[in-house]
């Protein structure tokens, strides 16, 4: 396949075949001035693929804006000043390529100002004087157009505040690009495989979809997102695993990755928070995990994984006060997480009766009893004074779980180790003897 190249008005238009542009293109991206800016080279990756697939007309601020970013529909109008902004960053990036180590290339790829098509010119054409003065003109509209887009970027940022929303309908879906919807509909998929995560067999096949969503779309956040907090949650509960620091290395590529594609999005934020809470970072991993949670209030994932991160930094307060909001989201589909965040945030306050109402009423519409509900249920049994539901609870225990490393899967996510030590010494009064001996 060939594509024409240089401008439409220029007389002996040449043409390039499509592997010549995608040499060209993988060069620059691994150039000094774009091998450390994955924005930038999804940026630039994304038109120049668009454009040799045929689809030049149809890249806009709108589509670059989903298709890269992700942006939903009704953040488009005020992320396109962004889009802006990084077009005239692409552009000088090129500038300073061609300028320096891709003087001689042959190919010349090129982002004409006031456009997001790029144009393949031959790098024969290229004549001193003319660079010359491409280059003045190219800093004179730069500058012009960076000042423009930030005069644009503060208005709509500023009818944003006044909750000024834009319309969007149906149309919205098709200035996305099908691969982009499929990886969207991929990584919703696999964030309703996340939970409950008792069982490392459920991980997988969540890993497996956003492996497949990245595969289908590169270029969207989502998928690496995902694949890292289900990478952390491998990571913990293979803890002393040697496989565990594998995980947690894969994890951290892909939060980075996501975060720097993204970085105020709120689900690359989350899975960072949750890979910094994975290695250690406390603090790091609360202050993501609220800011995640103040950029999408309703987002039952994000604040799934924000529950997890309180409860675990011990801080039983803001899971307690978070209550009303968590019934609220799991109406939406979900809230095992909330209600087991809940229950083990009142017992450990002492709240047992409030924990044993808590862990009973998710059991009663269906949620799993598995060993962590059960668990709590036998410890605050017990510390509520009823003896033999307890100890009924720790022979159920026994027998269905026998080897599940509860206590070790505890103190490795507690920060605190006194809950931990709370909760087996309750259920060891009530007769659970440990996990059985390999």
């Amino acid at each position: 396949m060939n594509v024409s190249v240089g401008n439409q008005d220029q007389t002996g238009t040449q043409h390039f075949s499509s592997e010549q542009v995608r040499v060209a293109l993988n060069k620059v991206l691994g150039s000094d001035e774009f091998r450390g800016s994955a924005r930038m080279r999804s940026f630039l990756s994304y038109v120049v693929t668009e454009t040799l697939e045929g689809r030049s007309d149809e890249i806009r601020a709108k589509t670059i804006a989903m298709d890269i970013y992700g942006y939903e529909a009704d953040e488009l109008l005020k992320r396109e000043g962004v889009v802006r902004v990084d077009a005239g960053r692409v552009r000088r990036k090129l500038q300073a390529y061609y300028e320096s180590n891709g003087a001689a290339d042959e190919l010349v790829i090129s982002l004409p100002v006031g456009s997001y098509a790029p144009q393949f010119l031959s790098g024969s054409d290229r004549s001193r004087p003319s660079l010359r003065a491409r280059r003045r003109a190219t800093v004179v509209v730069i500058s012009l157009s960076i000042l423009i887009a930030g005069i644009l970027a503060g208005v709509l940022i500023g009818r944003s505040s006044q909750s000024v929303a834009p319309k969007t309908g149906k149309t919205a879906i098709y200035d996305v690009s099908p691969a982009r919807v499929e990886a969207m509909n991929l990584s919703n998929a696999g964030r309703d495989l996340i939970f409950p995560v008792t069982d490392l067999a459920r991980l997988q096949p969540a890993l497996l979809i956003f492996q497949t969503a990245i595969e289908r779309d590169p270029f969207y956040y989502g998928g690496y997102a995902g694949a890292s907090q289900v990478e952390t949650m491998f990571a913990i509960m293979k803890s002393g695993d040697s496989s565990a620091d594998e995980f947690l290395h894969a994890a951290d590529k892909n939060s980075a990755y996501a975060l720097e594609m993204a970085p105020d999005a709120a689900w690359p934020l989350s899975a960072r928070a949750w890979f910094e809470f994975g290695v250690g970072n406390y603090d790091s991993a609360v202050g993501l995990s609220q800011k995640a949670v103040d950029l999408a209030p309703d987002d039952l994932h994000i604040a799934e994984f924000d529950a997890l991160i309180s409860l675990y930094t011990s801080d039983f307060d803001r899971v307690l006060s978070q209550s009303v909001r968590y019934k609220t989201l799991a109406q939406n589909g979900g809230g095992l997480v909330f209600d087991n965040a809940l229950g083990a945030a009142q017992f450990h306050t002492g709240d047992y009766a409030a924990a044993i109402r808590t862990f009973d009423e998710t059991i009663s519409r269906g949620g799993p009893f598995g060993p962590i509900s059960a668990a709590y249920l036998m410890a605050a049994h017990w510390r509520n004074g009823e003896q033999a539901e307890a100890q009924q609870l720790a022979k159920v225990y026994s027998d269905t779980w026998p080897s599940f490393p509860l206590e070790t899967l505890k103190a490795r996510v507690f920060v605190d180790p006194q809950p931990v030590q709370e909760l087996i010494s309750a259920m060891i009064a009530a007769g659970w003897s440990g996990p059985a001996k390999p």
